[in-house]
C-alpha cells in the first residue's frame, strides 16, 4: 500500500468514526439510578445537556425503568425549553427533585420533542452526558463516579452487527454489572458471551428483554481482562438494544463505564444479516405519563449528604 493510499484510508476511517460521534436529536443513557448497591455503595445519576443552537429546544426525558414492560407509558418530563447555548444539568435527576424513583435503575431517553419542535436535521441537535456516582462507601466525604455519555438512539446493537465490551474484572478487586437496555416496542433477546484473555466463551447468558426494557446483573464470573460480546439472539426485525458494561472497585467503589463497540465483524458466523444500521424515529419512542408536579429549576448542584 503506497502512502497516499495509506493516507486515503486513514482519513475515510476518521471521518466515518467522527460522523458516528456527531450530535443528534435523540439520546438513550444506558444506565441510571438512585439506590444502594452493594458493599456500601449509594448510586445517583447526574444528567447534563447542552444546547449548541442560538434559540430553545423543546425537550423529552423519559425513564425506562428496570424489569418491567414499558410499553404502556413511560414516566416523563416534557414541560421545558432548554436555553440558547445553555448547559443545563439535573443534579440527582431520579431524585425528589426529578422522577423520585428511589431504590429505582434504568434508562433515560432525552431527545427533542418531535410533538412541539419546528427544526429538522441538524437544526435539532443537542449535546447529552450523565454521570452515574456513588457516594463514599467508607462514610467519608467524596464520590466515585463514571462518565456515561448519551448514545444516539439509531447506533444501538441491531440484527448487523455485534458488541464487545473488553477489559472487564470480576475477581477479588473487582466486580463487573452488565447491562442492556431496548429501544424496541416487543420483546427481544440478546446473548451475552464472555470471553477470557484467550478468546474462549467461558460464560454464555441470554436476556429476555420485555418492551422498551432495562436489565442488569452482576457477571458473577472469575475473570481478568476479558471481553463480553452481545448480539441479538431473538426479535423483531428491526428490534435495537443498547449494551454496556461498568467495572466497580471493591475497595472504593469506584466504577468505570465500557462503553459497547459495534462491529459487523463476526455478525455472520451468528447467522446475522451484515446490513446498514436502520435509522430510529420519532414513532420508537415509548408513551408518555407526565411526572405530577415536577418544574424544570435551574439549580446549583447540592451535596447529597
Amino acid at each position: 500500500m503506497n502512502r497516499k493510499l495509506l493516507v486515503l484510508v486513514v482519513a475515510v476511517l476518521m471521518a466515518t468514526v467522527v460522523q458516528a460521534r456527531e450530535l443528534t436529536w435523540s439520546y438513550v443513557v444506558p444506565a441510571v439510578a438512585n439506590k444502594e448497591g452493594a458493599q456500601g455503595t449509594d448510586w445517583h445519576t447526574d444528567l447534563t445537556i447542552y444546547n449548541p443552537q442560538d434559540y430553545n429546544l423543546p425537550l423529552v426525558i423519559q425513564f425506562l425503568q428496570a424489569g418491567r414492560d414499558n410499553s404502556s407509558g413511560v414516566p416523563t418530563i416534557d414541560n421545558f425549553e432548554i436555553f440558547p447555548w445553555e448547559t443545563l444539568s439535573l443534579w440527582d435527576v431520579l431524585g425528589p427533585d426529578g422522577f423520585d424513583k428511589r431504590g429505582q435503575t434504568g434508562s433515560l431517553l432525552v431527545f427533542v420533542d418531535d410533538l412541539k419542535r419546528t427544526c429538522t436535521g441538524h437544526e435539532c441537535d443537542i449535546a447529552v452526558f450523565a454521570r452515574t456516582y456513588t457516594l463514599n462507601p467508607n462514610g467519608s466525604s467524596g464520590e466515585f463516579g463514571q462518565a456515561i455519555p448519551g448514545c444516539p438512539t439509531n447506533l444501538g446493537l441491531d440484527r448487523s452487527v455485534i458488541a464487545f465490551m473488553p477489559q472487564l474484572m470480576d475477581d477479588s478487586d473487582f466486580r463487573t454489572n452488565a447491562g442492556v437496555v431496548s429501544l424496541t416496542n416487543a420483546v427481544v433477546t440478546v446473548r451475552f458471551e464472555l470471553q477470557d484473555k484467550d478468546g474462549k466463551v467461558i460464560l454464555r447468558v441470554d436476556k429476555v428483554l420485555l418492551p422498551y426494557g432495562h436489565t442488569q446483573w452482576g457477571l458473577n464470573k472469575t475473570v481478568t481482562g476479558g471481553t463480553l460480546a452481545a448480539f441479538i439472539l431473538a426479535g423483531p426485525n428491526d428490534a435495537m438494544v443498547m449494551p454496556y458494561a461498568s467495572v466497580v472497585n471493591n475497595a472504593t467503589g469506584d466504577p468505570v463505564n465500557i462503553e459497547a463497540h459495534m462491529t459487523p465483524v463476526g455478525a455472520p458466523a451468528q447467522g446475522l444479516a451484515v446490513q446498514g444500521v436502520s435509522s430510529r424515529t420519532a414513532g420508537s419512542f415509548p408513551a408518555r405519563q407526565p411526572v405530577a408536579g415536577v418544574e424544570m429549576v435551574r439549580q446549583q448542584r447540592a451535596p447529597l449528604r
